[in-house]
């Protein structure tokens, strides 16, 4: 056997076995991934999305979602600003519940509500009509990549573009929709401590 082919195949065994006796990485306590996800995390996510609110001075409402476990940056995105909304408007639909039934108990029976109003079902669809119209008026306000690779988004709802939103919704009366931009930044100020308490007591 000629020499160069020696010297290959001796080099070539050395290099398998120093391969083979690589050590399999061990995997990282679960402990250390949790503290690490929220290292320089901003506030909206370590406290409560209103942090942001407060910080930038909008009168606002706010949710947050968040997707890992994906390389694919925009679909990240899509699934976490998702996520978002429907953190918001779970709780948005409630407020919108007490408007409409704040404004129902300042009427005569709720005469002014509408020919149905005590019917349940019609009180229900109005407020999902609302709650749908005004949640496309929802932007996302600011990402966060975790380092272990979580994407969270921020959305946010401007209490003047949900009054602009109110205005332009042509099924409702006239004197609902006065009554809802009445009540709007009242509403939208309870909200946002009620995120604060509610996610405090979570902790």
């Amino acid at each position: 056997m000629k020499k160069a082919t020696i010297l290959f195949l001796t080099a070539f065994l050395v290099l398998g076995i120093t391969a083979c006796s690589k050590k399999v990485p061990t995997p990282k306590p679960m402990e250390e991934i949790y503290n690490n996800e929220f290292k320089g995390a901003p506030d909206w996510i370590t406290k409560s999305c209103s942090a942001y609110c407060k910080e930038n001075k909008m009168a606002a409402i706010c949710g947050v979602g968040s997707i890992g476990g994906s390389r694919n940056v925009s679909l990240m995105r899509i699934a976490a600003t998702a996520r978002a909304r429907t953190d918001l408007a779970r709780t948005f639909q409630v407020k919108v519940e007490a408007m409409l039934k704040d404004y129902q108990a300042t009427t005569t029976g709720g005469e002014d509500f509408g020919s149905s109003a005590a019917d349940e079902q019609h009180f229900i669809g109005v407020t999902k009509q609302i709650t749908d119209m005004t949640l496309s008026g929802t932007e996302v306000s600011s990402i966060w990549f975790s380092p272990n690779g979580t994407f969270y988004a921020l959305v946010t709802m401007d209490v003047e573009k949900f009054k602009v939103a109110i205005s332009q919704m042509d099924n409702l009366s006239e004197s609902v929709r006065k009554a809802v931009i009445e009540r709007a930044d009242e509403a939208f100020n309870e909200l946002d401590q009620e995120i604060d308490d509610s996610r405090a007591q979570n902790k």
